[in-house]
């Protein structure tokens, strides 16, 4: 059998961190990295050479600007990480041959509906979601092999990257014994990182096509997943304090509610964790 080689853009991130994890237990996988070596930089032409230097079958694009009201301030910047470098990635990757695996998300959804399917009409908030939109159209437009999977609220355990998760910071926050306040009117499907990564195993495996939702089976508040993390944890409900997203007055607008519909991906054999399963799971690879 053939070994399949992957290169992951954004292996140091919350996400790429799993990826790498997950995937090097099944492919030859080539991690690359922000911070360190190896290193890239996708906003450097030249740098996207080396992504496709080792010839690999499948290419995974997790790096991009994701701090959503950094992205509302700093457009210009927003559109040159996450927008401008795909038009080279995806040349890079039509030459060799590459299928291009592309992570997007919830919020290109306006958020009045809820349990958004692949094909609904997004209408993006803010500019973190138009961005990651552009950065689709121009896949669809352009690559010969893509997956673009949107996913929802990250969490899972991975090593020092796990405090870049909302349960850690929940979990952190009561641990400490602080008061914590948390949307109870912002509706999504959290999705735990171990899914994502079987999932794109699978997919790939399949050798699927097109844009799949990649999400949680539950849907739920913020204000639901900081109750159910404190059960889990056994940590002090009475510390959870519910509010509204307009009390805080944040620079990007947020969709209400982004829950994704993952019936397609179901099709293909792929079933994803609700968040009390998910968050046991995570316990446990932290003892």
């Amino acid at each position: 059998m053939e070994t399949i080689k992957i290169t992951i853009m954004g292996a140091g991130g919350f996400l790429g961190t799993k990826l790498v994890k997950i995937l090097s237990e099944h492919h030859e996988v080539y991690p690359f990295y922000h911070g360190k070596e190896p290193k890239v930089d996708i906003t450097q032409i030249q740098d996207i050479q080396k992504i496709i230097d080792v010839k690999p079958n499948i290419v995974i694009h997790a790096a991009g600007m994701t701090n959503v009201d950094l992205c509302e301030t700093y457009k210009e910047l927003a559109e040159k990480v996450n927008v401008a470098p795909m038009h080279s990635i995806v040349e890079a990757c039509n030459k060799t041959k590459a299928k291009l695996v592309y992570f997007s998300t919830d919020f290109i959804f306006d958020g009045e509906k809820g349990m958004y399917k692949e094909d609904d009409t997004p209408n993006p908030l803010g500019y973190y979601a138009l961005t990651k939109l552009k950065a689709e159209n121009i896949l669809k437009e352009k690559s010969d092999d893509y997956l673009i999977l949107r996913v929802v609220v990250l969490y899972g355990y991975n090593g020092d990257n796990s405090e870049r998760s909302y349960v850690n910071w929940v979990v952190n926050s009561l641990s400490q014994g602080k008061e914590i306040k948390t949307y109870t009117d912002q509706y999504g499907t959290p999705t735990l990182t171990d899914d994502i990564a079987d999932a794109v195993n699978l997919l790939t495996k399949n050798d699927c096509k097109g844009v799949y939702h990649v999400a949680g089976a539950q849907r739920l508040t913020r204000y639901d997943m900081a109750i159910k993390i404190a059960e889990e944890f056994n940590l002090n409900k009475c510390l959870i304090k519910p509010i509204l997203m307009k009390d805080l007055n944040l620079p990007a607008k947020r969709p209400k509610d982004s829950s994704l519909s993952i019936e397609k991906l179901k099709k293909q054999g792929i079933l994803m964790h609700t968040f009390e399963e998910g968050i046991k799971i995570m316990r446990h690879q932290t003892k």
